[in-house]
């Protein structure tokens, strides 16, 4: 429901209307695409409970009969934007997938999340040449999956703004995981406390994750694009609006300009309400195609408390990363 009120506000927006957007289907990728990133008894585990009818992979994740094939096609969904953009047909494409990806570890799927789509995408991009790849998670959550991927890599710098670990799934995502080996210093972890808003996340991304992205220079960007992190999204305490969406997008679309040759890809991961979560994607969309923001809400005012909290955890971070990036 969540996809077809998205695609239903996609084709009905602006953007659509001028003729700015095109729609483009998936294609199922080969079991081998992913095995770049997880184990083949993972594969194999997803396969045979989605043909036996479905049921739990995870305490916490439903396989059913036809999730195999769809998850197939989200990461296709995922692939083939990398395969347009890099033929030069595209700069920018907008995944719209389910399901998740960011959760799904190399060998284990959980977190709703069955395979790491964004992962999968970035580790290809590797294999055709890309040394420098920021990958981008504005989900509510933590992306512990893809931050175990990649966590001593030097090629992939990601970079996760979320609420705190301490008060939402999954538990990690913490400002001293910092990445190790090889991958020491390009792992950035920003922890919002609850009740923090779109104004905070930004102030925290322009502060800590704008200068250390000007130093690495991705050759291409890639966002996890949760969006539920929003006000009325009840599975999460943060207080993003509309605007939030459409300006975060903004910012990633211009350090793609800088950087990357105008090169992004936006997959989406999280986003429970029916209403702001497919306002929230067209406004990410109209942020990439350049144009006007077509929805528009107040902000939400954060706490004083949580606003000197964040200032707090800005500095902290500061202090951690200023061994290896310059603020």
């Amino acid at each position: 429901a969540r996809v077809k009120r998205a695609y239903e506000r996609i084709i009905s927006s602006n953007a659509y209307s001028r003729g700015l957007i095109k729609v483009i289907e998936p294609n199922k990728v080969n079991e081998k695409i992913l095995l770049t990133v997880h184990t083949s008894e993972l594969i194999e585990a997803i396969r045979e409970l989605s043909e036996c009818g479905g049921g739990l992979i995870a305490p916490d994740t439903v396989v059913s009969r036809d999730s195999y094939e769809v998850a197939l096609l989200a990461v296709g969904g995922a692939i083939k934007a990398l395969e347009l953009i890099m033929k030069g047909e595209f700069k920018k494409a907008f995944a719209l997938i389910r399901p998740p990806g960011h959760h799904a570890e190399r060998d284990r799927a959980k977190g709703f999340c069955l395979f790491n789509n964004v992962a999968i995408t970035a580790q290809i991009a590797i294999s055709r040449g890309f040394n420098r790849i920021l990958i981008l998670d504005w989900d509510a959550h933590h992306g512990d999956g893809t931050q175990s991927i990649f966590y001593e890599n030097p090629k992939v710098l990601y970079i996760s703004v979320h609420q705190d670990g301490r008060t939402l799934y999954p538990g990690t995502g913490f400002i001293d995981e910092i990445g190790s080996g090889e991958g020491e210093g390009y792992n950035v972890n920003i922890p919002l406390p609850p009740k923090a808003n779109g104004a905070l996340a930004l102030y925290a991304l322009r502060e800590v994750a704008v200068p250390i992205i000007e130093q690495f220079k991705p050759e291409i960007v890639m966002v996890s694009a949760g969006y539920d992190a929003h006000h009325a999204d009840m599975i999460s305490d943060l207080n993003f609006t509309l605007d939030t969406y459409y300006e975060m997008t903004k910012m990633a679309s211009k350090i793609a300009s800088r950087h990357a040759e105008g090169r992004i890809i936006i997959v989406l991961e999280g986003g429970y309400h029916l209403k702001y979560m497919p306002m929230s994607i067209v406004n990410t969309i109209c942020a990439l195609v350049g144009i006007d923001k077509e929805h528009s809400e107040r902000e939400y005012l954060a706490p004083p408390a949580v606003e000197r909290y964040v200032n707090l955890l800005i500095k902290r971070m500061k202090k951690i990363l200023s061994k290896y990036w310059a603020f």
